[in-house]
């Protein structure tokens, strides 16, 4: 537990330290910002798993990385969603943003129940999930603001 904090951590600290995000003015802005991130993530993992579907695998592993696939898509389209959303309607936003980590396990459990011998890609899935914390954080603070205003 303690190495997974550690890296959480550490991948926080990372995609905290853009030029971008140290310049977010408020938390609506940072969860702009955030979003965008995971969507540009999600879209460079979505690549790879195009790059693997074309070359030859088992059956489970063509069903496992088609269901990635469909993963991916959702999520950067919730991710592109979450970061309009913001400003909005912080209460959708943080449940769109929630809804993209059972897709993302979902991918995770077939990659695994496929066999699929690809760290790289699980590393990635937990790095969107990683994004998908910070988002959740970030809509759960707005809606308190939103709240505290009424």
């Amino acid at each position: 537990m303690q190495y997974q904090v550690n890296w959480k951590c550490r991948f926080c600290l990372k995609a905290l330290s853009t030029p971008e995000v140290i310049a977010a003015k408020d938390f609506t802005q940072l969860g702009t910002l955030i979003m965008k991130l995971g969507a540009k993530n999600a879209k460079v993992t979505l690549n790879v798993y195009n790059e693997m579907i074309m070359k030859p695998s088992s059956p489970q592993a063509l069903k496992a990385l088609n269901c990635c696939i469909e993963a991916y898509q959702y999520a950067i389209s919730s991710f592109e969603m979450v970061s309009s959303e913001l400003i909005e309607d912080p209460q959708i936003a943080n449940n769109d943003v929630t809804v993209i980590g059972p897709e993302i396990t979902n991918c995770e459990k077939e990659l695994i129940d496929a066999k699929v011998q690809a760290s790289q890609l699980l590393a990635r899935n937990r790095f969107v999930q990683y994004y998908i914390a910070i988002g959740g954080e970030i809509t759960s603070t707005l809606e308190l603001e939103n709240q505290n205003e009424y």
